[in-house]
Formats: C-alpha cells, sequence, structure tokens
C-alpha cells in the first residue's frame, strides 16, 4: 500500500536515490558559490572581478547547451550522472589543493568555475531527464518540484554553513570536503536502473545531424517554439530584479547587513513554500502554458513594483510573493517541457531550453548598463514594462500555449 502522505515520486526507490544525490549536489553548489564570491571579494576589490564571476558560472547554459542535450540523448543518463559527479568532485578537489598551496590566482578560479559549471549543467539535463524516465509523464511536475524543494533547503542551509565554515577553516579544505561529496554521490549512484539504452542508430549518427533533428523538432512544434520565447524573455527582462536587490536594499531600505541578509531570503522563502506545495498535493495543472504566461507576467509587474517601494516590510513581502511566483514559473515551464517532448529527444530539447535560460546573465548586463544611464529604479521599471509589452506579444502570436496539455501530447 502506499503513504498517501508521501509524495509517489518520493515512493520510487530510484528517485529516492538520485533526489538524495540532487540535495548533496546542491547543498556543494551553494557552499561553493559562497566561497568562492568570498574569495574574489577579499581578494581582488573590483566590481568586474564579481561580474566576470556571475558570466563564467552562467555561461555554460548558452555556449554548450545544446551539447550537452545531445550527449544526454546518445548515452545511459544515469551513466552521465555518476560522470558528471565524479568530475565535480575532482574538478573541486584539485582546486582545494591549488588553494593550499597559493597557486590560484584569478584566472584559475574562472577556469574552475566555468568548468565546474560545465559538469553541473551536464548533471543536471541528465538528472532531470532521468528523473522523467523514473516516474512517468503523470508525476513531472511532482518530481520537478521535489527536485526545486532540495535545492532551495541547500540554498539555506549551503550558504549559512559556508558562511560558518569560512570563519575557522581555510578555503582549501572546504574545496577538499566538497571532492569527498562528489565522490560520495558517485558511490549513491551504483546500482541504479539504466533506463534509457540509445539505438544502434542514434549511436552511429552524427552530433551535427543529431542536433539538427533537435532543432526540426523544436521549428515545427509552435507549443515549444512559444514557451522557449516565453522562458527566454522572462529570464532577460523578469528575473533581472535579483541582480538589483542589494542597490534596492541599499538605496530604497538603507538596509544594513542584517535586514539585507533578510531581504535575500524572502525569495527563496516564497519558492521554497511553493515547492512544497506542489510536491506534497495531487493536485494536476491541465493549463501549463497559460500558467507560464501569467506568472510571467506577474513577474514582471512585481518587479516594477518593487522598485517604487520604500517601506522594508513591503519589501520582503513582496519579493516572498515573487519567490513564489518564480517557482511556479520554472517548475510548469520544465514540467511543461517534458511532457511534449518524446523521451530519446528530452536531452536535446533541455539542451536547447539551457541557451534560453543562460540568458539570465545577458539580461542583468543590459539592466546594469541601463541603470548607469536612467537609475536603477527607471531601469527595472523600463525592463519589466518592456517586457510585459513582448510578453503579450508572445501571447497573441502562440494562442497554442493556452490550450490544456492533453492537446499537446
Amino acid at each position: 500500500m502506499r503513504d498517501r502522505r508521501v509524495p509517489r515520486p518520493l515512493q520510487h526507490p530510484a528517485f529516492l536515490r538520485v533526489w538524495s544525490v540532487s540535495l548533496l549536489a546542491y547543498l556543494a553548489r551553494f557552499i561553493d558559490y559562497t566561497v568562492v564570491a568570498w574569495l574574489v571579494g577579499q581578494h581582488w576589490d573590483s566590481p568586474l572581478a564579481i561580474g566576470l564571476l556571475i558570466f563564467f558560472r552562467f555561461s555554460p547554459f548558452f555556449l554548450i547547451g545544446p551539447f550537452v542535450g545531445l550527449i544526454a540523448d546518445r548515452f545511459p543518463r544515469i551513466r552521465i550522472v555518476r560522470i558528471a559527479q565524479a568530475g565535480m568532485g575532482s574538478v573541486s578537489l584539485i582546486f582545494g589543493l591549488l588553494l593550499i598551496a597559493s597557486l590560484a590566482p584569478l584566472t584559475v578560479l574562472y577556469a574552475y568555475v566555468f568548468l565546474n559549471g560545465m559538469l553541473f549543467l551536464l548533471d543536471m539535463t541528465a538528472r532531470r531527464t532521468y528523473f522523467s524516465g523514473v516516474v512517468g509523464r503523470r508525476q513531472i511536475t511532482s518530481a520537478l518540484a521535489l527536485d526545486m524543494i532540495s535545492l532551495n533547503m541547500a540554498w539555506f542551509v549551503g550558504s549559512n554553513a559556508a558562511g560558518a565554515l569560512l570563519n575557522s577553516v581555510d578555503p582549501g579544505y572546504i574545496y577538499i570536503g566538497l571532492g569527498l561529496i562528489g565522490y560520495l554521490n558517485v558511490s549513491l549512484l551504483r546500482g541504479l536502473p539504466v533506463l534509457f539504452h540509445p539505438t544502434a542508430d542514434e549511436r552511429r549518427e552524427s552530433f551535427l545531424n543529431s542536433f539538427r533533428r533537435g532543432l526540426r523538432f523544436v521549428r515545427g512544434n509552435r507549443v515549444i517554439v512559444g514557451l522557449l520565447l516565453a522562458v527566454g524573455l522572462t529570464n532577460m527582462s523578469g528575473f533581472t530584479f535579483e541582480s538589483m536587490i542589494a542597490v534596492i536594499a541599499r538605496d530604497q531600505f538603507d538596509a544594513g547587513p542584517l535586514l539585507f541578509g533578510l531581504l535575500l531570503s524572502a525569495q527563496g522563502m516564497g519558492s521554497l513554500v511553493i515547492a512544497v506545495l506542489l510536491a506534497m498535493t495531487h493536485w494536476r495543472a491541465r493549463h501549463h502554458g497559460s500558467m507560464v504566461l501569467v506568472t510571467a507576467f506577474f513577474m514582471h509587474l512585481l518587479a516594477a513594483g518593487l522598485s517604487w517601494l520604500v517601506w522594508a516590510p513591503a519589501g520582503f513581502a513582496l519579493l516572498l510573493v515573487l519567490g513564489m511566483i518564480a517557482m511556479g514559473f520554472s517548475i510548469m515551464h520544465n514540467s511543461m517541457l517534458l511532457m511534449i517532448t518524446p523521451d530519446r529527444m528530452r536531452g536535446r530539447i533541455v539542451g536547447i531550453q539551457a541557451v534560453v535560460l543562460g540568458l539570465f546573465p545577458v539580461g542583468s548586463l543590459g539592466l546594469g548598463v541601463l541603470a548607469e544611464v536612467l537609475g536603477p529604479a527607471e531601469a527595472i521599471r523600463f525592463v519589466a514594462f518592456g517586457g510585459i509589452g513582448l510578453l503579450v506579444l508572445i501571447a497573441v502570436a502562440y494562442p497554442e500555449l493556452r490550450r490544456p496539455i492533453e492537446f499537446l501530447e
């Protein structure tokens, strides 16, 4: 008998093990993110150095996303996850040894961040496509919500753990510990079913032809085209307020360190609430595309509203709501894309999706340049309302997005 109090994906032994690995992998990533940002801030007093750190962390998404997707459709996905975890463990261990030996200049740090970002993208693409094979189409939304729960739990624990560790432990030894987490994950993944076996024809097909088939599939499916346009636009203009939270906290709320930390946590708290709700309930959305458009619209609108607030409690509440909406947007567009894509094509389509997700740092950079000219608050409003206008055009041009998901399959 199944326990109805436990989300169905967690009752599958293979999913439970991979989900546990996800939690550890996200924990390592947020510890890494916090420590490496601290290292740059302590040793290189340059805004450009911080900006390049963000660029190198996210650039693998739009530089190699399609190639990573091809790999996920060419080889057994659980094996790719094991290789990626072993790779992340190895590069963390090597970087830790270089830090201990004082042989890690800024160029080495950027190289580590970029390489680790590539391996993380490979792991995430293969892991999420493996999830969908384990739980089936009907449980994809719940499975992705559980994945987001592990991400947000790791966000809180990892960031705070890294801050505590930095007070008493050399950063090099922290990275040796992160390397051991990667190797632990490899051992946890042993013995899981492969599920996905590429055919002989798929193995012989060139990467270029395989990529072309993926592009043809996307171009021939107006739902996917409209969805990717909406996701790319929202990452460029809807999420960009995140890069300005520090400026908003300083200029509009006159925030000290404690208030600043509280404001940063608000979005994560809201995200966690929605992820738990979607994972624990048996509610299933039928109009995924409509929900993507609606959540994207409110993200833009509330981001603009944030730029007018001057009372910190109102700012905290709005960031909490923004976190809830952003999580709904993320889960809906990810689950919709996996539902309407054939299993043998999922890796390539998720790889193409990674390209549009990688537009976030491009939008943040553009917002930063615009803020230098107009001011931060005015720049946020300009980008947000411009994004709303383009989102309306997408909704009108692609009415297929608003149809129930059954019609899309």
